[in-house]
């Protein structure tokens, strides 16, 4: 049998700016001065997407989705418990309790409720930038 096998570099260095290869081990020794080891595992294809300034900022500044969602959980929470608290409470003749039960029941739904909104409304945003992005590369 006819051995055609190509043969490959065991290791690789840079001298004088070029890459030089070898073939069979060498001892320290005798390679002297060496430089950086070269090892390279090669794509089938490579894929490059050009992205505009705009859809770059949005991609740097991530999600705030996430945040929006945080807070109106935190704000609507705390306006339901402000809530059940005013429907079971008797506040007798303290005016000032329940005018602050009442301030942070009402500010705690309101914001609440705007920041679900604010989510919900913007929660598709990121990734309908990458979507975009992908969708530019025919395949």
């Amino acid at each position: 049998m006819a051995e055609n096998k190509k043969i490959k570099a065991i290791d690789s260095e840079i001298q004088e700016g070029e890459i030089v290869e070898h073939f069979e081990k060498k001892a320290e020794s005798e390679s002297g001065i060496k430089g950086p080891k070269i090892r390279r595992g090669r794509y089938d294809s490579l894929v490059l997407y050009e992205v505009s300034e705009a859809e770059l900022q949005i991609i740097e500044r991530g999600s705030p989705n996430s945040l929006y969602l945080n807070f109106a959980i935190f704000l609507l929470s705390v306006g339901i418990s402000f809530l059940a608290t005013l429907l079971t409470f008797e506040f007798g003749e303290s005016n000032k309790k329940f005018t602050v039960f009442v301030v942070v029941t009402v500010i705690g739904l309101l914001v609440g409720i705007f920041l679900l909104i604010l989510w919900y409304r913007s929660k598709n945003q990121f990734d309908d930038v990458i979507k975009k992005i992908k969708s530019r590369v025919v395949e």
